[in-house]
């Protein structure tokens, strides 16, 4: 392999011995011509996952372990560190790529000196892509600092907001972006821990591509646990929530926006990650990812938390809804009506499926 690579693939994972081979095995179909790696990080995991890798004969494969399990953060610090490609792709274990993605955003990224080239998703579920035809942009389009700077702006306005979306699947970074910003992830979070990482991002990268192609795969297993559920039923208080706000906080400055600009935004965010998490969490209920018994006592107790804080108080009063959200939710919090919140979320969460399914977002 030559010393110079170009590309590398982080893959954390956690007890996926049933997605190992499927997840190499897209890796090894990959048309990219250039020199690649790919490094898997296993985070204490209990299964034969590592086995099926070691067996495995992939040249450019590293692995890696964690003692115990300590979190996708954690984890992808790790490959962070290892990495030598000069640019990153995170890809979930899994989920999967089309056969020309690294080439497609390679040869975009290199041929416009980007520091940020990202493309659309599947959203799968049940072997039906749930996105047919929906895309974020109706064209690829290229984006500058004015562009970051707005859709800082306009992120938590919005719940389906796809400007520059933010996220770690389906994107190609400059690694010394990373390197030289000393950007990893938060090992406190647990929860939306991508976005901020993603976040951090978006506060130094120069220049970014859109390229409108659906060329990642994100799938959804009914009834298997994720993240997001795991991490909330570890118990999620309203001080992670405070955490994400002080990243939020600290890019806006980063940036250059003004004082009143980033308490305004930063108090925004903070009552838009509660709502997002609570209506996930109600969302996993729902699917059958978290028994209902202990989704309703685990997300009760987060919403006692949220209601009883001061900070949350005080933000919730200058929440500004948008159309497309659910002017139940932030009302509950305000009221701090604890059964009328757990009503809200759930009838929200069962709009989201709704539409999801149809395509719509």
């Amino acid at each position: 392999m030559s010393l110079e690579l170009q590309v590398s693939v982080i893959i954390p994972f956690y007890n996926a011995e049933v997605h190992i081979k499927k997840c190499l095995d897209v890796l090894h179909n990959q048309d990219f011509n250039k020199s690649f790696e790919v490094i898997m990080i296993d985070d204490g995991s209990t299964d034969k996952s590592q086995n099926i890798i070691k067996a495995y004969n992939y040249p450019g494969l590293q692995l890696y372990f964690l003692t115990k399990n300590s979190g996708p953060s954690a984890a992808r610090n790790v490959g962070l560190k290892k990495a030598k490609g000069e640019y990153v792709f995170f890809l979930d274990v899994d989920d999967t790529i089309a056969e020309n993605t690294l080439t497609i955003l390679y040869n975009v990224a290199n041929e416009n000196a980007c520091d940020l080239v990202f493309c659309d998703h599947k959203y799968i579920e049940n072997s039906q892509n749930q996105r047919t035809n929906t895309f974020n942009f109706p064209s690829d389009r290229a984006f500058g600092l004015a562009d970051f700077k707005e859709s800082m702006r306009k992120r938590f306005h919005d719940p389906f907001h796809t400007e520059i979306k933010i996220g770690d699947r389906a994107r190609l970074i400059r690694r010394s972006i990373i390197r030289d910003n000393n950007i990893l992830f938060d090992e406190k979070l647990r929860y939306m821990e991508d976005e901020i990482f993603q976040w951090c991002i978006l506060t130094f990268i120069r220049t970014a591509r859109y390229v409108r192609k659906q060329l990642y795969s994100y799938y959804v297993y009914p009834k298997v646990n994720t993240g997001l559920s795991e991490s909330l039923n570890l118990g999620l208080t309203v001080e992670h929530f405070k955490l994400m706000k002080t990243h939020i906080q600290n890019g806006l400055e980063q940036r250059g926006f003004s004082a009143e600009e980033i308490v305004k935004i930063g108090d925004q965010a903070l009552i838009f990650f509660i709502i997002s998490a609570l209506v996930s969490y109600s969302r996993s209920m729902l699917l059958g990812k978290v028994e209902l018994k202990n989704g309703v006592k685990c997300r009760r107790k987060i919403i006692d938390d949220i209601l009883g804080d001061l900070d949350v108080s005080k933000a919730i009063r200058n929440y500004s809804c948008s159309k497309k959200e659910s002017p139940w939710i932030p009302r509950a919090i305000a009221w701090r009506s604890c059964k009328f919140l757990e009503f809200a979320c759930t009838r929200r969460a069962k709009h989201i499926l709704r539409i999801r399914r149809k395509g719509k977002i």
